[in-house]
């Protein structure tokens, strides 16, 4: 339950490694996330399914390298997948809406006045100006569209990570709630990947709960 693949944790994979490869060769956890409706866990190869299908949704709309995404996404494991597809498909971060060829975003009205194209997730609703990422992400190819991208150098960065981020022994937790996924959150995800560890999402959780989360994950 702890390693990815047959790569040591002590020996990380290094940039330019295929970080796509390394996580769909392993039936292992790369994501799980305790949730309120309970709890989901994604092996590497799962997880790459869902970033191939948001590399072809992105590409079916124009939005490829070099473009630029602003993420604006609750950290969840749905948020995370497609978060790896934009990285898959090298697109550069900004903060900036007016720089941005696309948005990901729950927030949908905050961007009405960006030119960008405006991809919304976890919203039961979406204006159909607008796309529907979790709709329309489900009937996307499952085949890659992309060759290896260089996701460890174009993710790694000096930014420190929010104070809920603990990387353990066996995985990186992260306290959930509240959270919105940043580029130094992404790094601390990365970074756990390319050290053959998952990641655990826990939304809402006291310390004693977190004690036995962190047992039962074998997160020690």
């Amino acid at each position: 339950m702890i390693q990815l693949s047959s790569t040591s944790s002590n020996n990380p994979l290094e940039s330019p490694a295929d970080l796509i490869g390394h996580l769909a060769a392993s039936p292992r956890p790369a994501i799980i996330h305790y949730a309120a409706d309970g709890r989901t866990e994604l092996s590497g190869r799962v997880t790459v399914n869902w970033a191939t299908k948001t590399t072809h949704l992105l590409d079916s709309y124009g939005i490829a390298e070099p473009d630029t995404i602003l993420v604006d996404v609750p950290v969840t494991w749905r948020a995370t997948v497609m978060v790896l597809g934009a990285a898959w498909s090298a697109l550069d971060w900004t903060t900036d809406p007016d720089d941005a060829a696309a948005i990901l975003t729950d927030r949908p009205q905050l961007y009405m006045e960006s030119a960008a194209e405006i991809f919304v997730t976890h919203q039961e609703t979406v204006d159909p100006a607008l796309v529907n990422v979790d709709d329309e992400v489900l009937s996307q190819a499952d085949d890659a569209l992309l060759p290896p991208a260089d996701i460890i150098g174009r993710a790694a960065t000096d930014q420190p990570a929010d104070e809920r981020v603990r990387v353990l022994r066996s995985g990186t937790l992260i306290k959930s709630e509240g959270l919105r996924l940043d580029e130094a959150l992404w790094w601390a995800m990365v970074d756990a990947w390319r050290h053959s560890k998952p990641v655990v999402f826990v939304d809402t959780a006291d310390a004693d709960q977190l004690a036995r989360i962190i047992e039962t994950e074998r997160l020690n």
